[in-house]
């Protein structure tokens, strides 16, 4: 097959201050020691190709994955350390308070299994989450956060169930990186200083003042040394017993505990806390030009819409003389982009939800001729305002009115991608939901806001797919994707934070580095289009996309030209290696050897 990757070399997208930042935080640790000793050393990936390769939102959670796959690990065992090392380094974004969706690719079997550990509601819940335990109907943006906003945490258990089937090292040294951090100290991080920056971060933080405030009661500016001993003792304590550390020893208690403050107290209990459990689900796959495309199911709708609008790209984009143009430059090729967003939202919001509870009709929902279909519904100009779902299977489900989106942040989440030497790979996403969850702290991690992703208003149709139940876990537009070429084989693996936008994150750079042979560094560095919001379509402010704001108004889009702080992270295969790439928005780096 011919390489997907275009000859040539890309520019490494790492600022000067990242570089330093990272040089200083493999000159304080013994970790980075440890490593300058023995006869690896982790390089930049952007441009030079690597045999084993990870990418994640921070330096140092990428250096302790390489550090666990230089040992002889697994990438679930690379995951384990940088998921820990997140949870210290970028706590606002995910931890072992939140929930994480997992793709992973085992060569030897050639295997291709996803593993669901998203955050779920408890035992008891009320109709919705702004109707109170009275029937009181709530405002909206008084249960964005608080301890009713928790839900049972997922991302330890799932991370144990992966580890318990391809994990090569023990479980306990998985930590010891992440310890080490917490105890000995590490660099205040940019993008934690950014998110804690505004001018009411302290009050909206409370629990977060010690750690990161100074006795001013400033934030701590970037670079300072800070500790985190409370999580150093909660990781060891994980490290030993594993994920029924949460709840054993009174640690249950203590979660419940700091889920009954804010607006209104949690509905958890520590029989919650035990009883969750991880679960396997199929994953999913569709043809785009000469590749396989495969993303986390439901209760992803993430996947669901990008295999679809993938498919819809390559059977109605404009064309030329040489066949389809996926130029993200030609404004016409970004309205047909969006249209075919707009199709697959309306599906996903008529469809979707935790398939333990909904049938999700994922095969007819991606089936060619079903996607076909929709693509016909694509015209030169846009189509009326209020896009429709397709009839699948005959019928359509009941409507499901989502949660408006909220005004605060929405770009937390983090990205995790892993590949080793006998090409096995794993991409995880993983989040607290918004910037720091719930703004509740225990035992030295964040509690996440889950809860807030389910549907706010059920009394639109009992059968509405993601309305709020017992045990049930809410939508997420998370999608972790693995592409596989003609052969087989993984080419490109990876995913994306930054909230609803994520899929359309994700699926422009599958275009950049599948139509268009872009490097990731390339794809990343893109500016970016979005139709997670209802009715608009979304340009990011400062960058070329916004640039053609004029002629897709023309042809009638309603846009917003607003910040789109992304967290992606990809690796792809070229014949000699990987090349690979963070997202520039924020501090990641992809490094291998």
């Amino acid at each position: 097959m011919k390489n997907p990757v275009a000859p040539g070399t890309s520019r490494l997208l790492l600022s000067a201050g990242l570089l330093a930042l990272l040089g200083a935080c493999a000159n304080q640790i013994p970790l980075a020691q440890q490593a300058q000793k023995s006869a690896w050393a982790p390089r930049p990936v952007a441009s030079v190709p690597a045999r084993q390769a990870a990418v994640t939102a921070h330096p140092l959670a990428t250096k302790a994955a390489l550090t666990m796959l230089e040992q002889g690990g697994s990438p679930i065992d690379a995951a384990v350390a940088a998921q820990m090392v997140l949870g210290l380094v970028e706590p606002q974004s995910s931890g072992i308070g939140g929930g994480s969706l997992i793709l992973h690719w085992d060569a030897a079997s050639a295997k291709l299994t996803s593993y669901d550990g998203l955050a779920a509601a408890p035992a008891r819940v009320t109709a919705a989450l702004n109707i109170d335990v009275d029937g009181t109907v709530l405002k909206n943006d008084e249960v964005q956060r608080g301890g009713r906003t928790v839900g049972v945490p997922g991302t330890l258990a799932v991370l144990k169930q992966v580890h318990e089937r391809y994990g090569k090292l023990p479980w306990a040294e998985l930590f010891a990186p992440a310890i080490e951090l917490a105890e000995v100290g590490f660099a205040m991080p940019a993008y934690l200083h950014t998110v804690l920056s505004s001018a009411t971060a302290a009050k909206d933080h409370p629990d977060m003042v010690p750690l990161y405030f100074g006795p001013d009661g400033k934030l701590r500016p970037v670079g300072a040394t800070l500790t985190h001993p409370a999580y150093a003792v909660t990781l060891r304590r994980v490290a030993a017993r594993g994920p029924a550390a949460l709840w054993q020893d009174g640690a249950g208690g203590a979660i419940v505990a700091s889920a009954q403050r804010g607006f209104r107290p949690t509905l958890m209990t520590e029989a919650d806390l035990a009883a969750y459990r991880s679960e396997t689900r199929d994953p999913l796959c569709a043809p785009f030009l000469v590749y396989s495309v495969c993303a986390m199911g439901p209760s992803s709708f993430g996947g669901v819409v990008a295999l679809q609008i993938l498919q819809m790209l390559e059977a109605r984009s404009p064309t030329g003389k040489e066949g389809p143009r996926f130029s993200f430059d030609d404004p016409e090729f970004v309205h047909y982009y969006a249209e075919a967003g707009r199709l697959a939202q309306a599906d996903r919001q008529q469809y979707i939800g935790d398939p333990g509870f909904v049938r999700v009709p994922t095969a007819a929902l991606l089936a060619p001729a079903y996607v076909q279909q929709r693509a016909q519904l694509i015209q030169p100009e846009r189509m009326t305002k209020d896009v429709k779902a397709g009839a699948v299977n005959g019928t359509t489900a009941a409507s499901d009115l989502m949660a408006a989106p909220s005004s605060e942040a929405a770009d937390a989440t983090s990205q995790i991608a892993i590949v080793d030497a006998a090409g096995n790979a794993l991409s995880m996403t993983t989040t607290t939901n918004l910037n720091f969850g719930s703004r509740l702290m225990v035992d030295g991690f964040v509690l996440n806001n889950a809860m807030t992703n389910f549907s706010t208003a059920p009394g639109t149709g009992q059968g509405a797919p993601n309305r709020m139940q017992a045990g049930k876990r809410p939508v997420t537009s998370m999608a972790p994707t693995i592409v596989f070429d003609r052969s087989g084989k993984p080419v490109v693996v990876g995913g994306s934070a930054g909230g609803g936008q994520i899929v359309d994150y994700i699926t422009a750079s599958l275009v950049e580095m599948l139509a268009n042979q872009r490097s990731p560094a390339e794809a990343l560095a893109r500016g970016h289009v979005s139709t997670a919001v209802r009715g608009k379509l979304q340009l990011e402010k400062g960058s070329s996309a916004a640039s053609q704001a004029a002629a897709l108004a023309a042809k009638g889009h309603e846009l917003d030209i607003v910040p789109m702080t992304s967290g992606l992270g990809f690796l792809m295969r070229r014949d000699e290696g990987w090349l690979g790439a963070a997202d520039p928005r924020r501090d990641g780096v992809a490094l291998g050897w």
